[in-house]
């Protein structure tokens, strides 16, 4: 008798996890968001900062993954902007806002003119690089850029 109830829990634990393995795995391997202005793609188009620092610890929770960026006075009241991180050229992820950096993120005006722009990125789409094995590409701050454009997508 309890080996016929272990037998059943078995198969059914067994097809749990064959139902739940292809979603699992089209989620690991998706990439994350790239839906984005057409200027953060081409990297002649659009006035771009990169990041001078990045601080990538996502295993932390939120707010322990973003981007120090030295922008010039005339972009940050720009009312449209991308969050880019690529790779060897190839677009990762993009979040783009409507909204100028004072509204959206944490903005400190430096001795040279320029401001200190704290920008965030989604705990979950470092996860995403830390499983697809990515997280050193991120933890690069070549690799993030702020694409800044008056033109909407």
């Amino acid at each position: 008798m309890t080996w016929c109830r272990y037998k059943s829990m078995a198969i059914a634990s067994i097809v749990m996890l064959l139902l739940l393995a292809d979603p699992g795995g089209w989620l690991l391997n998706r990439p994350p968001n790239t839906d984005c202005l057409p200027e953060a793609s081409v990297p002649q188009r659009g006035t771009r900062a990169h990041a001078s620092k990045t601080v990538v610890q996502p295993l932390r929770g939120p707010h322990h993954v973003y981007g120090l960026f030295l922008v010039p006075s005339q972009s940050v009241e720009m009312k449209r902007y991308a969050v880019t991180i690529s790779v060897e050229g190839a677009l990762y992820y993009c979040m783009w806002v409507e909204k100028s950096l004072r509204q959206t993120s944490e903005v400190k005006r430096t001795e040279g003119g320029e401001y200190l722009v704290q920008q965030y990125l989604p705990t979950r789409v470092a996860l995403w690089f830390l499983l697809n094995g990515l997280i050193g590409d991120l933890r690069n701050p070549k690799n993030w850029a702020l694409v800044f454009s008056d033109q909407r997508p």
